[in-house]
């Protein structure tokens, strides 16, 4: 399965892609956990994209790319915004940033993901996440 499909900087659309590469996923009798772990990754990278990345701008888009193989999926999303270090972002399990409504994003990608890259000055996320568990190791960002 390849997908590549560029879309509006509109959250209406997040669940819609979404849930095509999760129905693709499904598809190949993926485990449910695995599925949950990919979804939420997903979305969450679309929503920073269209959110923090491209300021809710109308005019803007967002690049989805998302292929099966070889055991695993790798999803890129890239957005058309000036970028991030994602070093640069707080730890929201520190105590400071506990009770903060925001920031547990790519806190969350990159614990539910097998690997996750940034590329473009933190205008691409590369996520990897392997389909069986035995298939976990790191590498190969490329996208599609």
């Amino acid at each position: 399965m390849k997908i590549k499909k560029v879309i509006a900087n509109d959250s209406h659309l997040l669940k819609e892609i979404s849930q095509k590469i999760i129905d693709e996923l499904r598809s190949f009798g993926s485990q449910e956990e695995i599925v949950f772990d990919i979804r939420v990754s997903l979305e969450e990278a679309l929503r920073n994209a269209m959110i923090h990345g491209n300021k809710l701008d109308p005019q803007k888009k967002v690049t989805i790319e998302a292929e099966v193989s070889g055991g695993g999926i790798r999803v890129c999303v890239e957005d058309e915004g000036s970028g991030f270090n994602p070093d640069d972002v707080p730890d929201p399990t520190d105590e400071e940033n506990l009770l903060k409504t925001s920031g547990r994003g790519v806190y969350m990608v990159k614990h539910l993901m097998d690997d996750v890259k940034y590329e473009n000055g933190g205008r691409r996320v590369i996520m990897i996440k392997y389909l069986k568990r035995d298939d976990v190791k790191h590498g190969g960002s490329r996208c599609i």
